[in-house]
């Protein structure tokens, strides 16, 4: 039961930490020659990985780290899963006593938070990151190669993703909203129940059908969706709903508004795009990423962390070049992990301008200030 009220939980509720209790688990019966991997904190994201483990047959020792209770894309970004945080658990897991090797494997998706190199030189550990999801992991160690092969480092948005994000980002929506639309309430009372009925359909209508809708990813697509809800809305007015030519007008328009909306959010909820202002908003490609040929080294590193697919190796030259540039959504890991600094970009900072991050690292900016000010026994304003 317990179990099942979590689930329903996340099914609305990501925008939340869900953390469990860092530390070490062991899966099945692992001995010391077991592969050593590791995770972040967030419930369903450690529940995912027992499970699967488990259902692959899979003996392992699996590090869960201290993440905030966030998953490993979303913590790694906000800088709470990085080397240091991979340390900490290594230290006080002791499972440098428990193994004979010292290979550790990461989830790629926290690329964009652990520097690997870095990671090296502080530990006797030699980490190196695994596929970009853990139902891929068996395929990974069964190969027993240094590198995932590449479907396996590529992230989807599958329909099953697509919902749950669509629910998630329906909730957060309305949560953002309620006030000014209860605040409305004193001149137009059921504008708020309304709306809501309206946007929680919009948010998960709009993750579900962002491939086939016209247009760019944000306002464009939330903005085809919109036209497409208000002509049937049109529609059912005029054999059902005995509205007066200015209400319908006005519904058409609070439509459209809302469907912007969500179609300008959509992307913070997803692995695929970047949540730019200038490219939600105008549908303008504002990203630039490129490698300096004299700098590459050919590590390889760039192409093993990208989650999109965006470089690939020159055959001529033999160095690593972008290839495709539509697909980058600035989630900063090649930046994170090129070695010598031979990737030029315009977002490693300040990426996002989502409605969704701005709350969240608002009130990360207020908690932290709470805390500093309590730390120094300052009154608390």
């Amino acid at each position: 039961m317990w179990d099942l009220l979590k689930d329903f939980w996340l099914l609305f509720g990501r925008l939340f930490p869900f953390p469990v209790e860092p530390g070490l688990r062991k899966v099945g019966d692992p001995d010391r020659s077991s592969p050593v991997l590791v995770t972040c904190n967030f419930e369903l994201t450690v529940r995912e990985v027992l499970s699967t483990l488990k259902r692959d047959g899979i003996d392992a020792w699996l590090l869960v780290a201290p993440t905030k209770g966030v998953n490993a894309w979303c913590a790694g970004g906000a800088g709470d899963f990085t080397a240091d945080t991979v340390i900490s658990i290594i230290k006080t897991s002791g499972i440098s006593k428990l193994v004979d090797h010292r290979r550790l494997i990461l989830p790629q998706l926290a690329a964009n938070g652990i520097n690997i190199w870095d990671l090296r030189d502080r530990t006797d550990w030699r980490p190196r990151f695994g596929p970009a999801h853990i139902k891929d992991l068996k395929a990974y160690l069964e190969r027993n190669k240094t590198l995932t092969e590449r479907k396996h480092r590529l992230v989807d948005f599958s329909v099953k993703d697509r919902f749950v994000m669509g629910t998630n980002l329906g909730f957060n929506v309305c949560l953002l909203l309620i006030l000014p639309l209860l605040a409305t309430s004193y001149w137009i009372p059921s504008l708020w129940w309304k709306s809501l009925l309206l946007m929680f359909p919009l948010s998960v209508a709009c993750s579900l059908l962002v491939f086939w809708l016209p247009g760019k990813v944000g306002v464009q697509k939330g903005l085809s969706l919109g036209l497409i809800v208000a002509a049937i809305f049109v529609v059912w007015a005029h054999f059902f709903g005995g509205m007066t030519p200015w209400a319908l007008i006005a519904w058409v328009g609070w439509i459209l508004l809302v469907s912007a909306f969500v179609g300008y959010d959509m992307p913070s909820w997803s692995p695929l795009w970047r949540q730019d202002l200038k490219e939600l908003l105008l549908g303008v490609n504002n990203t630039h990423v490129e490698v300096v040929p004299d700098k590459c080294i050919t590590c390889h590193m760039c192409d093993v962390v990208c989650p999109t697919g965006v470089f690939g190796r020159n055959p001529e030259t033999n160095k690593y070049e972008v290839v495709n540039l539509d697909a980058c959504e600035a989630c900063g890991a090649c930046i994170e992990n090129c070695p010598t600094d031979a990737i030029v970009n315009n977002f490693r900072e300040g990426v996002c301008s989502c409605p969704t991050c701005f709350i969240i690292d608002g009130v990360s900016s207020v908690k932290s200030k709470l805390d500093q000010q309590k730390n120094s026994k300052l009154p608390i304003i």
